[in-house]
């Protein structure tokens, strides 16, 4: 099957590389680009299954689009493709409800396998996010007195199975579904269906925002592993 792809882009030169990359693949291609939100409004329209997004466009933000790209039948999987990996930006893109974040430094491989992820359902995260979601994450964990209640925390753990837990470890450390599983001893199908069955545990409406959600909350502890 071959994936099609749209990129909302606003620098020439860029949007040329990834649009050469996309297309060099043989099981990718490119139907629609524009370089604006203006622009990109007019072809949200047109179906494909992955939009990789900028967020800093000459007219907005690009997370501005993510509430027109969820109306589509089927929705694209939508990865924030940008320079910016700072807090604000990542904080910004996972609670507006984008599927992955790569940053534009990634090599070719890694954003074709971005793509094709995505478009299995699975969260492609630049490791330099990763690891920023697990210092947040550590940083929160450390700053909480042993035996301080934290909102909402104890009814979301009970809901919450061991499962569903490691899945979530694993996800918050950058780890595809492929991985995870592999490191869970379990299929990738097993592991969709987990983060699918988070959804409403975590109040998220995407993988990444689930797995943010919990980091802000400290359901997962990574320290010491």
């Amino acid at each position: 099957m071959t994936l099609r792809v749209a990129i909302v882009e606003d620098q020439p030169a860029v949007l040329d590389a990834v649009t050469g990359c996309l297309r060099a693949a043989d099981d990718v291609t490119v139907v629609w680009t524009a370089n604006s939100v203006q622009q990109a409004r007019f072809r949200v329209t047109t179906p494909v299954d992955v939009v990789l997004l900028d967020l800093g466009l000459p007219d907005g933000r690009g997370t501005s689009l993510v509430p027109a790209l969820r109306e589509q039948a089927p929705a694209p999987a939508i990865v924030a493709f940008t320079v910016f990996g700072d807090e604000t930006s990542v904080v910004e893109a996972i609670a507006a409800g984008v599927d992955g974040y790569v940053l534009k430094t990634a090599s070719t491989e890694v954003l074709l396998d971005a793509v094709r992820d995505a478009a299995a359902g699975q969260s492609p995260i630049s490791p330099a996010v990763a690891g920023y979601l697990l210092r947040r994450l550590r940083s929160a964990d450390e700053g909480v007195k042993p035996g301080t209640p934290t909102p909402n925390r104890a009814d979301r753990l009970m809901a919450l199975t061991a499962r569903e837990l490691e899945v979530l470890e694993a996800l918050a450390r950058g780890l595809s579904y492929r991985e995870a599983a592999d490191k869970l001893g379990i299929t990738r199908g097993t592991v969709a269906h987990h983060v699918k069955n988070l959804y409403p545990k975590l109040a998220a409406s995407s993988r990444s925002e689930a797995v943010f959600n919990a980091v802000q909350e400290g359901l997962i502890t990574l320290r010491g592993r």
